[in-house]
């Protein structure tokens, strides 16, 4: 607006001008450029701008006069973990762990509490417990309303004064807290308010306790014909034009935002037509008037539907948030629903070729929601992501083939080199050193001992028995497998020594492999060997148990 120092400037001008239309000279057309200015900025002041002047970027003070202290206490409880309500609660079918899983990923990221209702199968609701009047209505629409009627009751056996209720497939803008605040300020100095606060909702009340309904969830919607009953405020976090829906942008301009203001601007006004539940929340009056007018009395159609009916018809008060702070998450496929109506083979056909046109990714990567400015869930990918290895390279990078020295064990004097390299790299170099291969070491306290090695020679003489028949023993040489039969009577008789029994033959094959195998001077532990073979030629073996292999 035109100050009184614009016109005392306009004054001064005057002989300036005066002297300059008679002189002619450079002053004149100065003082008549100042003055043309300041006319033309009056002009642009003082006509109406529907884009900024129709609402108050301020918040309202209809009641109070100003923005207290309190209220700015009252509002900073929005960054609490319930948003300022007294409990945040989400439904879902106990089926679908999936969306259960990425609500509460959601809420670990951004310090949420939340408590889960169970969703209901509207097969399941029995046909005595429902509303008069809601006998058409199809189970999924029955399995909705009965599983939101629990989230009501939930809030009446509680001791809080209001509930944020949201559905499992909910999404939200990263700076959900700011925003919640800055709606708190707006409730709190209300100018729709039919009555003013109690002390009760000062002092404790972040969003009031005047309304019984607060939608911030709607899919879409349309305004009352109190078109003059609408709060408009700043809000730097709302959706931008390009992704906001036309319902809400036609909502904005019947409220007169139009423009630049569209993108940063909500409104809040009196609900009217929402449509959905898939965020919105209740006072503990509310709850009751929900119970009372959608069960007691009885249910006319869909949950979300019959409450529309009642907030024109008067019996509910709601205050809307225009665009909502909530969206749904869409995947654009057959999870984004949950009725158990399957969809045709054409049908399922057709969504996959889309899907494929679109984009490659599936799932949640290409999931979507409207109205959001910064997709929560979006941003919790970015959130989370981590390139471990990556990270390393950049750090610390890699030095292949090179040694680390390690602390030294207990009782000895030298450190010991731990080789960093790969496992082929390991073996090269114990080649070179003259040192075993590194697969080939073993820890002194797992060598088997004498009877160890007795014991395994017994075993190993009892598993080959049951392989080979008992009148046979095979000895396997380079050429083949030459059997050798034994008569019945070499067998041993009741009451003799095994051993001794074994004859004359066993003791020679044994000798064989003893010969052969200690034969090999490189091969490393080959007088463990022969130790062992020697040794398991005195166990006791029934002859016809007898069935050993001979390697040449």
């Amino acid at each position: 607006m035109v100050t009184m120092s614009d016109v005392r400037a306009a004054f001064a001008h005057l002989p300036y001008l005066a002297a300059g239309k008679r002189s002619r000279n450079l002053l004149f057309w100065v003082s008549l450029s100042t003055l043309f200015l300041m006319a033309a900025r009056y002009v642009i002041l003082a006509s109406p701008n529907k884009e900024y002047d129709s609402y108050d970027v301020n918040p309202a003070t209809s009641w109070n006069g100003t923005v207290d202290a309190r209220a700015r206490s009252l509002a900073a409880r929005a960054h609490n973990a319930t948003l300022g309500f007294g409990e945040i609660v989400y439904i879902s079918l106990p089926s679908r762990t999936d969306r259960q899983d990425a609500m509460h990923l959601l809420a670990s990221i951004h310090g949420l509490d939340l408590h889960f209702i169970p969703g209901i199968d509207g097969e399941a609701v029995h046909p005595k417990s429902v509303p008069d009047g809601g006998s058409h209505l199809r189970p999924a629409e029955l399995g909705c309303w009965r599983a939101h009627a629990d989230a009501w009751r939930h809030m009446l056996a509680g001791r809080h004064e209001t509930m944020l209720i949201l559905e499992d497939d909910a999404d939200f803008d990263v700076n959900i807290h700011k925003i919640f605040e800055r709606i708190s300020t707006q409730m709190q100095h209300n100018k729709l308010r039919v009555v003013p606060p109690t002390e009760r909702e000062i002092e404790a009340a972040p969003y009031g306790l005047d309304w019984d309904v607060l939608y911030l969830g709607q899919c879409s919607d349309y305004a009352s014909p109190r078109k003059d009953l609408a709060q408009a405020f700043s809000d730097q976090d709302a959706p931008q034009r390009a992704i906001t829906h036309e319902h809400f942008i036609s909502m904005l301009q019947s409220f007169g935002v139009y423009g630049k203001a569209i993108g940063k601007t909500r409104v809040i006004s009196p609900s009217y037509g929402p449509v959905c539940t898939l965020a919105y929340a209740i006072t503990r009056r509310g709850a009751q008037r929900l119970l009372l007018n959608l069960s007691y009395l009885g249910l006319s159609t869909a949950i979300d539907v019959d409450i529309l009916n009642k907030l024109q018809a008067g019996a509910i008060r709601g205050y809307t948030v225009t665009p909502p702070p909530f969206s749904a998450f869409r995947l654009n496929n057959e999870k984004d629903s949950d009725t158990k109506q399957q969809l045709s083979p054409e049908e399922i056909e057709k969504q996959k070729k889309e899907k494929d046109e679109k984009e490659k990714d599936i799932g949640n990567i290409a999931g979507t929601s409207l109205n959001i400015r910064n997709s929560a869930r979006h941003a919790m990918l970015v959130n989370l992501d981590r390139t471990n290895w990556e990270d390393y390279e950049r750090v610390i990078p890699s030095k292949k083939g090179t040694e680390t020295v390690v602390p030294a064990a207990e009782g000895s004097e030298e450190p010991v080199p731990q080789f960093s390299g790969t496992p082929e790299e390991g073996k090269a170099a114990s080649q070179e050193a003259g040192q075993a291969p590194l697969e080939e070491v073993t820890d002194s306290s797992e060598t088997p001992t004498s009877s160890d090695a007795t014991s395994n020679s017994s075993d190993s003489s009892t598993d080959k028995a049951e392989e080979a028949p008992a009148d046979s023993q095979s000895k396997e040489t380079g050429e083949g497998t030459t059997t050798v039969e034994h008569p019945a009577e070499a067998a041993t008789s009741p009451g003799e020594n095994s051993a001794e029994g074994a004859g004359d033959e066993t003791n020679q094959e044994i000798s064989e492999e003893t010969t052969v195998d200690t034969s090999d001077e490189s091969t490393p532990g080959g007088d463990n060997v022969e130790q062992t073979k020697t040794e398991g030629t005195q166990a006791a073996t029934p002859a016809e148990d007898l069935s050993l292999t001979v390697a040449t």
